[in-house]
């Protein structure tokens, strides 16, 4: 009887996938898909790193990462075993040295002190032999996953920014734009936490909360937390300089006031007029309700009579 790959055991067959590096072989038949769909960590944290190791450390997480099995626990094992390739070991948090004290008697005053011996320094670790992995940009797939209020921030956008410090404005300034698509207000705020920038692409991502009718996302994209505050340059004779409280993230034109009349949002009207004191143009002043109207009312088109025909 033929042996076919489906006969072979589990081990065999990720040892295939690891020389074979083909992407398709998973997709070969529904028992194959079963077996590669869902991989241990190792398993598929050596799988990428064996698929991208030669693109170097600026680029194997940042690939890895478009991959669906590239999940927490893939990334944090990739980190490891890049890690022990080149050599780097974390410092041992320094326990506390055990102390020896010696009581000796002093024959004036009868003095007593306690000699303290210190162990020795411990030997620096070697340098490692490769830079560190690095993560410049956030996949899109992250961000393309309808929005569960469960949990509104995906855990491996928090492990990435806790670790690497990718680039909020990745893929220009997507994870934003998808976030306000998705009203997702605490993404959102994140992102701008982490230095995303609402004025990006001619303030786009304000355009798409004017276009939803979203108040509090516009504001939300617009003013700053108030504890949001930079310490100004220290003067002369003051020791400490006084904080400065930063202005708002996106300065209010009159395209975005026209904007708001267009789409007949009157609560981002009045935030822009009252608030924001930016005054639309005369002629979008006259136009103020007259969307609304046309989309409410249809025109009716007379009916004209027919003409009468000859016999």
């Amino acid at each position: 009887m033929p042996v076919t790959l489906t006969d072979l055991p589990i081990e065999l067959l990720h040892h295939i996938h690891h020389l074979a590096l083909n992407p398709f072989l998973p997709c070969t038949n529904h028992q194959l898909h079963s077996i590669f769909h869902h991989p241990s960590p190792y398993y598929a944290s050596t799988y990428l790193l064996r698929l991208y190791s030669a693109y170097g450390a600026n680029e194997i997480l940042t690939r890895s990462l478009r991959h669906p099995i590239c999940t927490t626990e893939v990334a944090e094992e990739i980190r490891k075993i890049w890690d022990r390739r080149r050599g780097y070991i974390e410092s041992p948090i320094s326990s506390e040295t055990k102390r020896r004290d010696s009581i000796t008697s002093i024959e004036k005053g009868k003095h007593r002190h306690r000699s303290i011996s210190r162990s020795p320094s411990p030997t620096p670790p070697p340098e490692p032999t490769a830079p560190a992995l690095q993560c410049t940009e956030v996949p899109r797939r992250l961000f393309r996953d309808p929005f569960d209020p469960s949990r509104p921030i995906h855990p491996l956008i928090k492990y990435l920014f806790d670790k690497y410090h990718p680039s909020p404005n990745s893929h220009k300034g997507y994870p934003l734009f998808r976030a306000i698509l998705t009203s997702n207000y605490e993404l959102v705020t994140f992102l701008l936490e982490h230095g995303a920038d609402p004025g990006i692409k001619d303030c786009f991502a304000l355009d798409i909360a004017i276009s939803m009718k979203d108040l509090k996302m516009v504001k939300l994209l617009v003013e700053r937390d108030p504890s949001d505050s930079t310490p100004s340059p220290v003067k002369e004779g003051l020791k400490n300089g006084k904080k400065v409280k930063l202005g708002d993230r996106v300065e209010i034109g009159t395209r975005m006031v026209e904007k708001a009349i267009e789409k007949g949002s009157q609560e981002i009207i009045n935030y822009f007029v009252y608030e924001k004191k930016v005054m639309p143009p005369l002629h979008s002043i006259m136009n103020i309700g007259k969307t609304d109207r046309n989309r409410s009312t249809k025109r009716k088109k007379p009916i004209r009579p027919a003409l009468p025909t000859k016999a």
